[in-house]
């Protein structure tokens, strides 16, 4: 129903922001991991070596998921003057809230990516935690509105429901969860972060436990609604969407990354990346199966309307 490059743009931007709010939430929790400097009577942030493995990559790959979120979005715009507009012609809409809050997360997340990876203490202590604070907020910010962009259109009445922001927040938090052990592992430090890894682990198995229960609920709100709605949540449990719902979705989204986290308790590496895969395939094909599954009499209309071109 949706072009192949908005549902990426809400899987990248979804993704991205759940992996910077997870860091970001970490940074928060370990002031260990930094130490204190003076410069010019100011306190400053001077991250440890150690941790900048940790950090560093963590934030480069959430800021290029944004990024490449970003330019999916630009692109399917399709013109450069309609992309320019949303900046210097803002019109009050779903698509424009969101395009600047995926450039404001990005800012944040890349003073933060260039001060973990550098180590430079040229900036004061409350200054960071003002920006990481921010990092948080945006991030937040990005991985609801991906949700409230497809509720808000009335019209498709699958979208139309309370629960539709909600799946696609905890959507983003797992897929933010399983991309940071996977980062860290293939960066060489999983052995020294074990513990923490093993905390993340049991997050986001809790984290897609809440996301089955949440599926749940969306679907079956979509098969006690009006025709429609029906039709639409009939066709992904047991029609032409079955296939990707139940096997890419629910068995290879969900129980498999589950069972991996749950059993894969000394962080053997390739289980570990395998999880990550499964729940990123889970999370695209999410977003894929419920914008195909989406029906509207006058859906050119409804979309139009929602990105504030008429």
């Amino acid at each position: 129903m949706l072009g192949d490059l908005v549902v990426w743009y809400l899987f990248l931007g979804g993704a991205g922001s759940g992996l910077l709010f997870v860091v970001a939430s970490l940074e928060a929790l370990s002031p260990h991991a930094i130490d204190e400097a003076r410069t010019e009577g100011n306190r400053c942030y001077v991250p440890r070596e150690l941790y900048s493995r940790f950090f560093g990559p963590a934030y480069g790959v959430g800021l290029a998921s944004v990024i490449l979120g970003m330019f999916c979005l630009l692109i399917d715009l399709g013109r450069s003057d309609r992309a320019l507009s949303l900046f210097f012609q803002p019109v009050p809409s779903f698509i424009t809230f969101g395009a600047f809050g995926l450039v404001i997360l990005a800012v944040l997340a890349a003073v933060l990516f260039t001060v973990w990876v550098l180590r430079i203490p040229v900036f004061p202590k409350m200054l960071m935690l003002v920006i990481r604070s921010g990092c948080m907020v945006m991030a937040f910010v990005v991985m609801l509105y991906t949700g409230l962009f497809l509720s808000s259109m009335s019209a498709v009445e699958l979208w139309d429901s309370p629960w539709l922001p909600v799946l696609f927040v905890v959507s983003a938090l797992s897929a933010g969860l399983a991309l940071l052990v996977c980062i860290v592992v293939l960066c060489g430090s999983g052995d020294e972060f074990k513990s923490t890894l093993r905390r993340i682990q049991k997050a986001d198995a809790v984290v897609i436990a809440c996301e089955m229960v949440v599926i749940v609920l969306f679907v079956a709100l979509g098969l006690l609604g009006n025709e429609a709605a029906r039709l639409s949540a009939e066709r992904m449990v047991q029609g032409d969407l079955a296939s990707v719902f139940w096997g890419c979705i629910v068995l290879l989204g969900l129980i498999a990354p589950l069972v991996c986290e749950v059993f894969n308790r000394h962080l053997n590496a390739y289980v570990v990346i395998a999880s990550g895969a499964f729940v990123l395939v889970g999370g695209y094909f999410l977003r894929w199966c419920i914008s195909e599954a989406g029906r509207a009499p006058d859906i050119v209309t409804s979309v139009m309307k929602v990105l504030g071109i008429q």
